[in-house]
């Protein structure tokens, strides 16, 4: 071929590759619309560069087509290039202004991809790490494992996403990992689940919980508290101990501080306490005091500058825009993740991570960790009490709300919404019998009885 032939070939190679992109452009309809002219703006290039491998276009930044430069920069536009011109590479790269580059030749199958992850991770014993406080997060693009250490550098976290794409299925895993490897006196867990349905079943029942887990804003709240008290118990004896650091209060004492992890599952409901998570994030490495703080809703208004400052490691997983992304990670990204499990994480540099993914819950637990017999409160206790000696085993709101004991008994009247909020979660449990029908009440069952103390027997159901 004649070189002026070859160029004749690269120049129209050159336009094709332009219309390419502008159709592609088109069709993800970021383009300015001109209704007068019925029609759209389209972006020009400056100039462009034929060399022997590669055409880079320098575009005109004063004509964009009414793109914003950061929208040039997303991977997911230079994914739909690449396919549209058959699996040649293409990106754009911003330096003095926007240049898009495109690839000659297609890539070859084998060279698209070095690394590929699956997109299911199981937890597995084996995948715990043996380090005491370190948790698996899970993989790398590179297939190379990313542990956390929950009482050291990673103690306090920043965990947010979309519902459904790993948030807290990974905090169960922390909860799981630590749990199997470490005793009541090693670790404690304070667990915030006020949608009522993440952290139940054999969770609720580990024997290395702090206190119950708080299914309740009001419950929610005085964990905190709680949490931030202990805090300030510890600074006390530590203070008295002349020591700085809760390891070297251990190393001294008959009576050593175990690592207490906070795990609040949204942050959101909690603008009130945010100050207390704050002071217990920014305070509670030298007494043992871990924080694992997440949500669905990124909100700038909740998730301050000052939340972020104390809480340095963030995990980002898929976000509805960039703007929540920027509000997790200080930077966009976490929009563009395309499936459950896929995290954003900052460890010597931006990673992609595929998490580990907790399945069997009730299975993991009852074959790696002794779960201790449930306990009721006295107010669970009284309430039982009451169903089965005073309405035969049934267990109806209203009557046990209005009965006159409900005061003498407790001290207080316990709420009609406290009594449904038990019901419903007993039920769950299978403590006490679901209804058929609204004709057929809820009734107290031999497994809730047994838990009183004394054990009561079930009794003849007599409705009243």
């Amino acid at each position: 071929m004649s070189i002026s032939a070859l160029q004749v070939t690269r120049e129209a190679a050159t336009r094709e590759f332009w219309r390419v992109l502008m159709g592609t452009l088109r069709e993800r309809q970021v383009l300015r619309a001109r209704p007068r002219q019925g029609g759209y703006v389209l972006p020009e290039a400056r100039c462009a560069f034929s060399l022997p491998d590669r055409v880079i276009f320098v575009l005109d930044m004063q004509r964009l087509g009414g793109i914003p430069r950061e929208m040039w920069l997303k991977h997911p536009i230079w994914k739909q290039w690449r396919a549209a011109l058959d699996g040649r590479p293409v990106f754009v790269t911003d330096s003095a202004g926007l240049a898009v580059t495109v690839g000659r030749e297609p890539l070859a199958p084998a060279s698209r991809s070095k690394h590929t992850l699956p997109a299911r991770i199981l937890l597995t014993a084996a995948e715990i790490p043996d380090a005491p406080y370190c948790v698996r997060l899970g993989y790398d693009e590179k297939n190379q494992p990313l542990d956390l250490n929950l009482a050291q550098e990673q103690r306090a976290i920043l965990m947010g996403g979309a519902s459904g794409y790993g948030k807290t299925n990974t905090m169960k895993s922390f909860v799981m990992q630590l749990a199997t490897k470490h005793t009541l006196d090693e670790i404690r867990f304070a667990i915030v689940d006020t949608k009522e349905v993440d952290f139940t079943g054999s969770i609720a029942h580990l024997p290395q919980l702090f206190t119950s887990i708080a299914y309740t804003l009001t419950a929610a709240e005085e964990l905190i508290e709680r949490v931030e008290a202990e805090r300030v118990r510890r600074q006390r004896l530590m203070h008295q101990a002349q020591v700085s650091d809760w390891q070297q209060y251990n190393a001294k004492s008959d009576v050593p501080f175990p690592l207490l992890l906070l795990i609040v599952d949204e942050a959101a409901d909690f603008k009130d306490d945010m100050a207390t998570l704050i002071n217990i994030a920014r305070k509670g490495r030298a007494f043992g005091i871990s924080l694992v703080l997440g949500t669905q809703r990124p909100d700038s208004k909740v998730i301050s500058g000052q939340v972020t400052a104390n809480l340095p490691t963030a995990i980002a997983f898929r976000t509805r825009t960039n703007g929540e992304s920027r509000v997790i990670l200080d930077r966009a990204g976490a929009e563009d993740l395309t499936r459950p499990g896929q995290a954003l994480i900052f460890s010597n540099g931006w990673l992609k991570v595929q998490t580990l993914l907790v399945t069997d819950i009730e299975a993991f637990i009852h074959s790696d960790i002794h779960v201790q017999a449930p306990t009721l409160t006295d107010a669970e206790t009284f309430l039982v009490c009451l169903a089965q000696e005073e309405y035969g085993g049934v267990f109806n709101i209203q009557r046990l709300y209005e009965d006159p004991q409900n005061v003498t008994a407790t001290g207080y009247r316990v709420s009609k919404r406290q009594i449904t909020k038990l019901a419903q979660r007993w039920e769950k449990c299978g403590w006490l019998t679901q209804p058929i029908d609204v004709t057929q009440p809820r009734q107290v069952t031999a497994e809730i009885l047994s838990l009183t103390y004394p054990p009561l027997r079930p009794q003849k159901v007599v409705i009243r």
